[in-house]
């Protein structure tokens, strides 16, 4: 199995099917481990906010507020964001606004792809 399809087929999912759409907005771990299996999302001090992409909507991403330090290494590292997208029929992929989250995100993949690839 490609290693990307799982992931396409659940934003094609999103794409098609407004019940899976709605439950992974109002829950968006418990959305994400009924796609892919429970435990998927690991657990830690963080929030995961769906942000639904609409025809007639820009959709703006405000940087996380930087705390008293502006020295020219705080802001850089404010207006430093990895994105990471995946194209199917449309755009999505995620955010993240934090370095440490980057391995969140990484590890939740990773067991995705492992289950994907092992079935």
């Amino acid at each position: 199995m490609d290693q990307h399809d799982i992931f396409t087929g659940h934003y094609r999912l999103l794409q098609r099917d407004q019940a899976a759409r709605q439950r992974l907005m109002s829950g968006p771990k418990a959305g994400l481990d009924e796609y892919f299996g429970s435990g998927t999302v690991p657990e830690g001090e963080f929030r995961i906010e769906i942000i639904s992409q609409e025809p007639d909507t820009i959709t703006i991403l405000l940087p996380s507020p930087i705390e008293e330090d502006t020295s020219n290494e705080a802001l850089d590292a404010a207006c430093r964001r990895i994105y990471d997208i995946l194209f199917t029929d449309g755009v999505g992929g995620y955010l993240i606004p934090d370095d440490s989250l980057t391995w969140v995100l990484r590890d939740m993949r990773s067991k995705v792809l492992d289950r994907s690839l092992g079935e």
